[in-house]
């Protein structure tokens, strides 16, 4: 392969051999213009040379071997476990996505503005209402998978315009958003990809607001969250639904997911901003991930921002094959940041926005009682607010307190069964 500079090629121009990002990575087919848009996403990257690929009959037959999807056609959606692929008509098919973004639009402006109206006090009136549109979106996106599966096709507009709409239901209620936390029956739930994906979005769409991402590459961050695991689709499901450790043949295949991604959303006409954050959420700052092994100076801030959302996400869910971390132990996990893994500055603001006790999590205060963290405090991550259990002022709201490292510290994160007894004596008073 020869490589060729970027910023030297014409706009539209074409060439007789395929061209790729580097030597693992196919870019686009021979004969396809070179477009200005492609152009500037590529120098934006910061990618200044591709590759071409001068064999072109080569090129070419590696280009139009298909992915088999045949052998994995089970996923891990129960939607889809006893559906087959329709034979819609396009019209239909249309219909079916546009329906299905009517829905969760309308569902997101209609719980936005009944938040407006509620006092900041109620937070429980509020948490109870942003719970019910984080459930809808969870829906949604398991149509989305869903409709991939069963129709191969994902629609980038419609998706951007439900993300968009997220983007901005979270600015205005994210410690709310934030509160929400993994069930411990998601461990033996056949949907987890699902639960990880709204989970990961959450934490990316707020990582970027922090950063002030213009709006465009806001949303385009949430698409690619939301659609970092599409790959696995591919996969067969005992790679990522077993409880048991997988043999080095199969870690290389499971590995393989963000390759798939990334050729699923190609396919689908993607922006190459998302296919590069999609492809890269294993990669790792040290140059030690996957697939392309290479370190910070070469990944995508899509990519910086996807790798640590995806790990800390994973790291305190439960899965088949391990029990989940407290959000407490997996933020020091982050923190400290073992070999280099994760951009600082990411984490940095991962913790800002969720608090070295994040929000969400119980906790024991040096007084004796014991509270929920409901927010984060932006000037010190060690004292966020907490609302006291079973406790609530004149006017009939939960109290909360501002923590301090002195007469009203944290002195400890309660472990699930403390968590779920401290909950059931609170039920019992009220």
């Amino acid at each position: 392969m020869n490589s060729l500079n970027v910023a030297d090629i014409k706009n539209d121009e074409t060439f007789k051999a395929s061209l790729y990002i580097d030597d693992k990575f196919f870019l686009m087919n021979d004969g396809i213009p070179f477009s200005s848009r492609l152009k500037s996403t590529l120098l934006e990257w910061n990618f200044k040379t591709i590759l071409i690929d001068n064999e072109a009959q080569i090129a070419k037959a590696a280009a139009a071997k298909p992915v088999d999807l045949k052998s994995f056609e089970t996923v891990s959606i129960d939607d889809v476990m006893n559906d087959t692929p329709s034979e819609e008509k396009e019209s239909a098919k249309n219909a079916v996505a546009l329906q299905n973004n009517k829905e969760i639009n309308e569902t997101i402006a209609s719980y936005l503005e009944k938040l407006r109206k509620i006092e900041e006090s109620d937070m429980d009136t509020k948490q109870m209402l942003v719970k019910k549109v984080y459930d809808a979106f969870m829906k949604y996106i398991t149509k989305i998978y869903t409709r991939f599966v069963t129709h191969r096709e994902l629609k980038i507009g419609l998706i951007s315009e439900a993300v968009q709409n997220f983007c901005d239901f979270i600015a205005e209620n994210k410690k709310y958003m934030l509160r929400i936390q993994p069930q411990l029956d998601e461990k033996d739930n056949k949907n987890f990809i699902i639960s990880h994906s709204i989970r990961s979005t959450i934490f990316a769409i707020v990582i970027g607001q922090t950063l002030k991402l213009q709006r465009t590459k806001l949303v385009e961050l949430g698409v690619a969250a939301l659609l970092h695991e599409i790959g696995q689709i591919k996969l067969p499901p005992q790679l990522y639904i077993t409880n048991k450790k997988l043999l080095p043949g199969e870690k290389k295949l499971l590995e393989k997911h963000t390759i798939y991604g990334v050729q699923i959303l190609k396919e689908n006409n993607f922006p190459t901003s998302i296919q590069f954050g999609i492809f890269e959420h294993h990669e790792r700052e040290n140059g030690k991930g996957y697939p392309r092994r290479i370190d910070g100076t070469k990944i995508s801030l899509y990519g910086k921002i996807l790798s640590v959302v995806c790990s800390y996400e994973a790291i305190s869910a439960p899965r088949q094959y391990k029990d989940a971390k407290s959000t407490h132990e997996a933020i020091i996990e982050m923190l400290r940041n073992e070999d280099k893994q994760y951009d600082d500055t990411i984490i940095k603001i991962l913790v800002q926005n969720v608090s070295l006790f994040p929000i969400g999590g119980y906790v024991c205060l040096s007084n004796g009682k014991i509270g929920q963290v409901v927010d984060a405090n932006k000037f010190d991550p060690r004292t966020p607010i907490v609302q006291i259990l079973g406790e609530k002022n004149e006017a009939g709201f939960p109290v909360t307190i501002q923590t301090d490292n002195e007469r009203m510290k944290i002195t400890r994160v309660l472990t699930p069964e403390e968590t779920a007894e401290a909950l059931k004596n609170a039920a019992g008073r009220a």
